[in-house]
């Protein structure tokens, strides 16, 4: 069972997720699509087996080119949450991801960008990385104007898992 700490941290992902869908913003990155992605996609389920087993197939939509895994585990490494899905730059990039320790929990995030690369879940710092052998290949665009890197933080499509992890503390007193 999830306590209410790790839940709100579980709601703070996915209410930005819902504001990315709702209001995605103009981002500086150009995605060129290249056959797509899938990834193995689940909500709140309680551990990696059970979240492949009943998994969703489907490709993940244009511009959500990496496939995010949240992992909860508690004091003793056993899941407690898992949480698989489509995502794209503004979710996965390399500082986004990682462990933390939140009370007796940890909490892992990890990013990829083949297909069905998240068939496992991240349980510690060498393995919750950020991986983009596809997305690396790709013609490289211009960088932004001067004004689109001065408004980032008001794009919400700009969200890292940083300010995710503050939030959640915040809320945790």
């Amino acid at each position: 069972m999830v306590n209410g700490r790790c839940g709100r941290l579980i709601g703070w992902f996915f209410f930005t997720s819902i504001l990315r869908t709702v209001h995605p913003g103009h981002s500086p990155i150009q995605h060129h699509k290249q056959g797509g992605v899938t990834c193995y996609t689940c909500v709140n389920v309680s551990d990696n087996m059970m979240c492949n087993q009943y998994a969703i197939d489907r490709p993940c939509p244009e511009g959500e080119d990496f496939c995010h895994t949240l992992h909860i585990m508690d004091s003793t490494g056993a899941s407690v949450v898992v949480n698989k899905k489509c995502a794209d730059t503004t979710e996965c990039w390399p500082l986004g991801v990682g462990c933390v320790l939140v009370d007796t929990q940890t909490v892992c995030v990890s990013c990829c960008d083949e297909m069905y690369c998240n068939v496992t879940v991240p349980t510690n710092q060498s393995n919750a990385i950020y991986s983009n052998k596809r997305t690396q290949h790709r013609p490289k665009v211009r960088p932004p104007a001067i004004n689109q890197i001065t408004n980032k933080a008001a794009n919400p499509n700009t969200i890292p898992i940083h300010f995710h992890l503050f939030i959640f503390f915040i809320l945790l007193f």
